[in-house]
């Protein structure tokens, strides 16, 4: 997550995300939310597209 710049997005796929996160759907989208916040980033999940997306407003490490 550290090279995520400012304004950038990380695309992750359904599958990934349960792989890299653990259990179904719902828990892994839920472990990647705190993920992201641990780090300084955001995620949204998109149903519809069934990717989920990272993404930091500010440079890594703290804010401008």
């Amino acid at each position: 997550m550290d090279d995520v710049g400012s304004n950038q997005k990380l695309i992750i796929r359904d599958r990934y995300i349960e792989r890299a996160f653990g259990g179904t759907r719902a828990i892994a989208i839920a472990e990647a939310e705190v993920f992201a916040r641990a780090h300084g980033c955001t995620f949204r999940y998109n149903r519809i597209k069934r990717q989920g997306e990272f993404t930091r407003a500010y440079p890594a490490g703290g804010r401008a």
